[in-house]
């Protein structure tokens, strides 16, 4: 994927091209295709830190200056109140295979850069290749420094910094965390009490929050390049907690290794042309190892490992790229964490798992079901077997946040109108914008999938089951038929038109008829489908919004009023085969890809045009969605 001069001259719109890349660990180096960090969350090397792997900002980014003929002139690209330093002007190229890289013209100076992390480790390696016909040309490479959660911004205060010729330590703190640098080349020149002051971010100002910092500079490495020659430099900066020096500046193996690691994920995935290996690449940044847990990060930049997306977005994740190993380990993963039968809603080591979700639990069972008919691992079953008995009992006689089913119906009530326990669970102070509590039409359906697939295990293993209560469910489940396709919730009653309907007719076990799942598709495609993604809200609706936009309190307002989400293709694309006979697929998956994060798809998008890319830039059932559906 290749995006070229002309479209990188166009500063507003490349400026909101993104880009990531990640090690396995929970860190990632993300920025702008023009190198301009226009979120607190960029950074080149956002290191997950400690045993919760705590995501810090550590080496903002390089600035890059090439000096002949007695100027200076910056290949860099910031912003700081009203002054944008302008290095893209002399940028060619960015292109993004598997890893990016950014390409510069000066006269006849040639740059190209290559970005790498190591993976596993909280390192990065960056080659640059210098080709000149010239005399005197130095290079010069600032490293801009901070230390920070990458939740907030932070005016850096000088750090100490010691250097042994090419190699330099920042102490980043009193606990000995240490920001390691070399470069192959040149000389390491110090500065005293430097900074890099007023560093502007346009998408926090937009998102209504701080978007000002000044960043640390340590020095500068300052490299001279010959004439008639490729001088080709590698830098390498890492994050840990030994006191010693880096003793090469190794990114050309990095870099390779990534490579070749990313390669051997594409045959093993069998991907097939540039999107399909685009997604799998996609997909590998969201499966990491943090601490002893392997898990899902939900989306980035800003999301940890949720239970609910975690397993909604499993499928395509995992076993669309045939990472069964991985699907394995990620289920069990989660079962210490089971608590009263429910899958935490949020992981955090920190402060305690948060278990406000009524739907984890049945996307777990569902994640399980979609292993066993990828793998007929009846082993993993059976070990996990208890585990969906404990959950279904929990569901049948109460737990946690009012969720119990109805003995009279069978159907699963859930929450007050003060909590938010669906995937809809925005709430803006007391306000709560899509108040779902009672019995909501997804969970009624995932129940009824969920005592499906426990009777399908329990007959496989010889375990007693009873049928009763999944035919009582199927029974009562008509309560939510109406007019137009299905209520999105009963006692209380909800008439709004909203995708919740789509999932019980896009899951393995529907308690929907097919006449009324065909209704269903004519109303989601009426109402709420676009190329994108399905809309939340219905057009028509009084409490309809048709952008995503402003501050926090705007943006939540709007979650789900309308916004438009892409992971709800998935039941969409299934319902329309299985009930129409009609065979879509993701259409627009190319223009996704470069919507936002080149690469990647975001989290959701405006309802209407020219419906923009909004949210998180890279979102795990996003691409999960485009995995199964491309």
């Amino acid at each position: 994927m290749r995006i070229t001069k002309e479209e990188l001259s166009d500063f507003e719109h490349s400026s909101k091209l993104e880009w990531l890349i990640t090690n396995g660990i929970g860190g990632y180096a993300s920025s702008t295709v023009l190198g301009l960090n226009t979120r607190k969350y960029h950074g080149l090397l956002v290191a997950a830190l400690g045993e919760t792997s705590d995501r810090c900002v550590t080496l903002s980014k390089l600035n890059e200056t090439v000096e002949y003929n007695g100027k200076s002139y910056s290949l860099s690209t910031n912003q700081c109140n009203n002054f944008v330093e302008q290095g893209y002007t002399r940028q060619e190229a960015f292109e993004r295979d598997f890893l990016p890289e950014f390409e510069y013209r000066l006269a006849d100076i040639i740059v190209r850069k290559t970005i790498a992390m190591k993976y596993g480790e909280n390192k990065i390696g960056i080659v640059y290749k210098i080709k000149t016909e010239r005399s005197g040309i130095r290079f010069t490479v600032q490293p801009l420094i901070n230390f920070r959660s990458f939740h907030e911004v932070r005016n850096c205060y000088s750090l100490n910094c010691t250097v042994n010729e090419n190699a330099v330590n920042v102490e980043l703190n009193s606990h000995g965390t240490r920001l390691h640098l070399i470069a192959s080349d040149g000389f390491f020149e110090k500065y005293e009490r430097t900074f890099y002051r007023n560093m502007f971010y346009e998408i926090e100002k937009e998102r209504g929050l701080e978007a000002y910092e000044d960043h640390f500079m340590p020095g500068a490495y300052v490299i001279d390049v010959p004439e008639n020659t490729e001088r080709v430099i590698e830098f390498v900066a890492e994050v840990n907690d030994e006191g010693h020096f880096l003793e090469k500046a190794n990114a050309s193996e990095i870099i390779r290794g990534e490579i070749v690691r990313l390669e051997k994920l594409c045959r093993m995935a069998n991907a097939r042309n540039e999107v399909d290996r685009e997604l799998t690449i996609a997909a590998d940044n969201f499966i990491v190892k943090r601490g002893k847990r392997k898990t899902i990060i939900a989306g980035y930049p800003w999301f940890g490992d949720w239970g609910r997306d975690t397993f909604i977005a499993f499928e395509g994740i995992l076993l669309k790229t045939n990472r069964y190993k991985d699907a394995k380990e990620i289920l069990f993963s989660f079962v210490p964490y089971v608590k009263n039968g429910l899958i935490p809603n949020l992981i955090d080591e920190n402060v305690g798992s948060a278990y406000n979700t009524v739907d984890a639990s049945l996307w777990f069972i569902d994640a399980i079901y979609k292993y066993y008919k990828y793998t007929r691992d009846m082993d993993t079953i059976s070990q996990l077997y208890d585990t969906i008995k404990e959950i279904i009992d929990a569901y049948k006689n109460g737990t946690d946040y009012g969720i119990k089913m109805d003995e009279k119906d069978g159907l699963i009530f859930a929450g007050n109108k003060d909590t938010q326990l669906t995937w809809m669970d925005a709430k803006v102070g007391d306000v709560v914008p899509t108040p779902r509590y009672g019995k909501a039409v997804e969970i009624n359906a995932l129940w009824y999938n969920a005592l499906k697939i426990f009777e399908e295990f329990s007959r496989d293993l010889e375990k007693d089951y009873d049928t009763n209560l999944s035919k009582m469910v199927k029974e009562s489940f008509t309560k939510f038929n109406c007019e137009k396709g299905l209520l999105d919730v009963i006692e209380p009653e909800s008439k709004q038109i909203r995708p919740n309907q789509i999932i019980p007719i896009g899951l393995d076990y529907s308690p929907v008829e097919p006449d009324k799942a065909k209704e269903i598709i004519d109303v989601v495609e009426n109402y709420l489908y676009t190329d994108k993604g399905l809309k939340t809200l219905a057009s028509d609706d009084p409490q309809y919004q048709p952008y995503y936009e402003g501050g926090v309190y705007t943006r939540d307002m709007s979650y789900h009023q309308g916004t438009v989400w892409p992971w709800l293709l998935q039941f969409y694309f299934t319902a329309s085969r299985r009930y129409k006979g009609v065979y879509r697929s993701l259409e627009s998956v190319e223009k996704m890809l470069r919507d936002d994060c080149v690469g990647s798809i975001a989290e959701i998008y405006d309802a209407e045009e020219p419906r923009k890319a909004k949210g998180a830039y890279a979102q795990a059932w996003s691409v999960a969605m485009a995995n199964l559906n491309s």
